[in-house]
């Protein structure tokens, strides 16, 4: 079991998503390798990208922003997937999978009956993909 590390909310803020790593999670969820996880990542890589589990909307959204809807629905493929299946990278209502769901709402694109009940399959966490009501 990995253990993180802890950074300050003010920190936070002034952490840039890295869009490599965002391409390595859509590759891993494109051609189904979700259930690998966390193996595709080191203990290193876990630990690092921990911590964008929780940072505000407003981080994710201008992060996905120039990527296509399909590459938005594996982004929250990945991320329901990784919030499970990766020590630490539990988000419950901040989960990225929550706020790039409404990156693609906003572009005026819902996610498929077929895509809601994956999620519901694959998760713990009752959020995904719509947040808090």
């Amino acid at each position: 079991m990995a253990i993180g590390s802890w950074t300050p909310e003010k920190e936070k803020v002034t952490l840039s998503i890295d869009t490599q790593w965002l391409q390595q999670c859509i590759a891993l969820s494109s051609s189904d390798k979700l259930e690998l996880l966390p193996a595709p990542f080191s203990e290193e890589e876990q630990q690092k990208y921990a911590v964008f589990m929780r940072v505000a909307p407003e981080q994710w959204q201008a992060a996905v922003a120039n990527f296509s809807n399909d590459e938005l629905v594996d982004l929250i493929r990945f991320f329901t997937r990784a919030e499970k299946l990766i020590s630490g990278w539990d988000a419950g209502k901040e989960s990225p999978a929550i706020w790039i769901n409404k990156a693609l709402r906003k572009r005026g694109e819902k996610l498929s009956r077929d895509m809601l009940l994956w999620i519901r399959a694959n998760t713990d966490n009752r959020f995904i993909p719509n947040g808090g009501l």
